[in-house]
């Protein structure tokens, strides 16, 4: 039904010294205030955004509506308010307006996000500088047990090094001489000397049989 509203009203607003109230439902805030007309005598409309209700206004015309908006202080940096003092043929409003949004509100709304970004941009380097260092810690330590078992390793190699070269001192080189590996025999079906045969010439009843034979190769089974 209206446009815009005029003049968007926080807290209480006062004309002639008396709240400004809904006449619905009595709250004082918020109200919105719409001109109804270009005629100033007329009544201006007042809409209560508790109740969604409004009515023509008794007190307040469109003539000290556009009092009011050409009396308002304005704002020029984020802290400041938004005011007015007005007054139209001998009837009087103040208030406070709800605040339209200036250049100082977007300075101050881009300081916050650059000191959060900075913020937590120092986090995550400080972050990454602490993984860091724990993952030298990790890696000279595991180098320092590494060298540690190296030399270990080659410490005890030495030993028994040691120890044969004295045992050999000793003795001579004395004691029993080692037995030589046995080379795997290469005929197929031999297993330690043993081979097995699937024969009839060697069965008692004619009929096929397996039979162990010692390895005419190898000859391990003699040995």
């Amino acid at each position: 039904m209206f446009h815009d509203p005029d003049l968007k009203l926080i807290g209480t607003a006062y004309a002639n010294g008396q709240p400004i109230t809904c006449t619905h439902c009595g709250d004082t805030t918020p109200l919105h205030i719409h001109k109804t007309s270009r005629f100033e005598t007329w009544p201006a409309f007042v809409s209560c955004l508790a109740c969604g209700k409004g009515d023509d206004s008794a007190v307040i015309t469109n003539g000290l509506v556009d009092a009011a908006l050409a009396a308002r202080t304005g704002r020029h940096k984020t802290a400041d308010r938004d005011t007015f003092a007005a007054e139209w043929r001998g009837i009087t409003m103040t208030g406070e307006l709800d605040p339209e949004i200036i250049t100082d509100d977007l300075v101050q709304v881009a300081q916050v996000y650059r000191d959060t970004a900075r913020s937590e941009a120092s986090q995550w380097w400080s972050g990454k500088k602490k993984a860091g260092k724990t993952r030298a810690r990790a890696a000279v330590k595991s180098a320092t047990g590494k060298a540690a078992g190296a030399a270990t390793g080659a410490a005890s190699t030495a030993k028994a090094k040691a120890l044969a070269a004295a045992w050999k001192i000793r003795t001579g080189d004395a004691g029993p001489a080692p037995k030589p590996r046995a080379r795997r025999c290469t005929v197929a079906g031999c297993r330690r000397g043993m081979v097995t045969l699937t024969t009839r010439v060697h069965s008692p009843t004619g009929r096929t049989r397996k039979i162990k034979v010692p390895c005419a190769v190898c000859q391990r089974a003699s040995t």
